[in-house]
């Protein structure tokens, strides 16, 4: 029977993410106790009438490494909503060796052999793998030497070889991207802010709804939020102290906003913090 399984030490084989907006959606319910057992992927294939995905993959090498082969989307949405493991009853662990991911089966569908250890297969390779089978109906050889010399068209070098590494990349691009559209609610919600907590942000005197809101406030205006108890000041807390922790946002930062004036503070590094990092437990 499996035990749980923590989710900082498994491999990714894809390093970039398709559907960015369902990952923090999803991350919601993980914050609401959901785990991913095959009666929940059931009840949720039946109202949304779609196939019942399959539990979380997990492939196991002969030197122990242990990587995401299906189910990548779930894995990022349960570490960013703040559990960090899979229970017993969500994954499966199957048995591979380096070279079978580096052969080409079209018995089994698989048509792009890449080597796990040092590559990743791009987000999205389904116009290339219809390619294929276009091809290989015609003629097997022909298709084998396509794959061959268009490996660039689904696989290359991984830049990120872990889900923290990609749960890191997440945060950082969604931020970032969310400054350019002036979007900044999902965004806290990367940070680990809960829906309450934004809830009663938005509510409060200052209407604050975005991320730069937030970091404009003092700890003092934070504190005379009365609806703010205890622990979702620890969730602002932790997620500012993260925000400050991202270095390669203080460019981006410069680079999306305009210039202010004066009198209104602009985070670009620590002179303009205005919200002071987390408190030691007993303070």
């Amino acid at each position: 029977m499996n035990g749980a399984l923590q989710l900082d030490t498994l491999g990714i084989m894809h390093d970039e993410i398709r559907h960015k907006h369902q990952v923090v959606e999803m991350s919601w319910l993980v914050r609401g106790g959901l785990f991913w057992t095959r009666d929940v992927l059931c009840a949720h294939a039946d109202t949304y009438h779609t196939p019942v995905p399959r539990l979380i993959a997990i492939a196991r090498f002969p030197d122990g490494r242990m990587m995401i082969r299906d189910g990548h989307h779930r894995c990022l949405a349960t570490y960013i909503g703040g559990r960090a493991y899979l229970r017993h009853d969500e994954y499966i662990v199957e048995t591979y060796t380096y070279a079978m991911y580096e052969e080409i089966n079209f018995e089994k569908g698989f048509v792009t052999p890449f080597d796990p250890r040092t590559e990743v297969r791009v987000p999205d390779f389904t116009a290339f793998r219809q390619e294929v089978f276009r091809l290989y109906a015609r003629n097997p050889e022909e298709a084998i030497a396509f794959i061959r010399h268009n490996k660039s068209r689904y696989a290359r070098p991984h830049r990120r070889s872990n889900l923290a590494q990609l749960a890191e990349h997440l945060r950082q691009c969604a931020i970032v991207e969310g400054m350019a559209r002036g979007d900044l609610v999902a965004d806290m919600a990367l940070l680990g802010v809960s829906r309450m907590t934004i809830k009663l942000l938005a509510e409060s005197k200052w209407h604050i709804v975005s991320l730069q809101q937030l970091v404009e406030r003092t700890e003092e205006e934070l504190l005379h939020i009365d609806a703010l108890g205890q622990t979702e000041y620890r969730e602002i807390t932790r997620a500012l102290q993260h925000y400050y922790e991202l270095e390669a946002l203080k460019t981006s930062r410069a680079c999306l906003q305009p210039k202010r004036s004066k009198k209104a503070p602009a985070f670009c590094g620590t002179p303009a913090r205005r919200f002071p990092k987390p408190r030691a437990k007993n303070a």
